[in-house]
């Protein structure tokens, strides 16, 4: 793990992934990108309106064979709502993302084995070809931003930050998603799992539940 000083507190920064290149301060909210050992704050988060989610930075759990720390968070708002993107940790010094949107769990990797097709290529009920991976469908296309960031992640968080997501259905519950955004675009392949599949621990208590 490398820990860096804030350059607007003083505080303590963690980032236990060698592929983290952003973080936000726990202390000050500041927003900061990796420059080797330095840190540069580009910006503040501001406060995030609870949105009652069980999971939390520290939260681990078990998809298939793999063990995972969540280690980050990406909160994406659209039109009619939002959903979170958890960035983990594997054991082995992996990283994937869980997502969680209106109940629904997905644990998947990134994918790098086929070039991503276009973003104007694609519309909802086209299927894109991912090799072995097999033969997927999109299923919904949206604009979407960074509303909140927290902990550790693989790229500039900033809120505002813009993208189009692209989801697609595999063979049963398998899923893919592909990120379109202004310097880069990312896919991930795996695959739904339920809640309690994933053997959470250190969830985030909310009373009543």
């Amino acid at each position: 793990m490398l820990t860096l000083s804030c350059p607007s507190c003083g505080a303590n920064v963690d980032f236990k992934s060698k592929a983290s290149l952003f973080a936000v301060c726990s202390f000050c909210k500041s927003s900061l990108v990796r420059h080797d050992m330095d840190l540069e704050k580009i910006g503040t988060i501001s406060d995030l309106i609870d949105d009652m989610t069980p999971i939390q930075i520290g939260t681990t759990g078990t998809f298939s064979n793999d063990k995972f720390e969540v280690i980050g968070r990406l909160k994406v708002g659209y039109a009619d709502g939002y959903w979170n993107e958890w960035f983990a940790m594997l054991g082995d010094g992996r990283v994937a993302w869980l997502a969680e949107a209106q109940g629904f769990y997905a644990f998947c990797y990134p994918f790098f084995d086929v070039a991503p097709p276009t973003k104007a290529s694609l519309s909802v009920g086209k299927t894109v070809d991912f090799g072995k991976k097999g033969i997927y469908e999109v299923d919904d296309i949206r604009d979407c931003k960074c509303v909140y960031s927290e902990g550790e992640l693989p790229f500039n968080a900033q809120q505002g930050r813009a993208s189009t997501s692209v989801d697609l259905a595999g063979f049963e519950d398998e899923m893919a998603t592909i990120e379109y955004a202004a310097s880069e675009t990312r896919v991930f392949l795996g695959a739904y799992q339920d809640f309690d599949a994933f053997q959470f621990k250190n969830l985030r208590h909310i009373d009543g539940w």
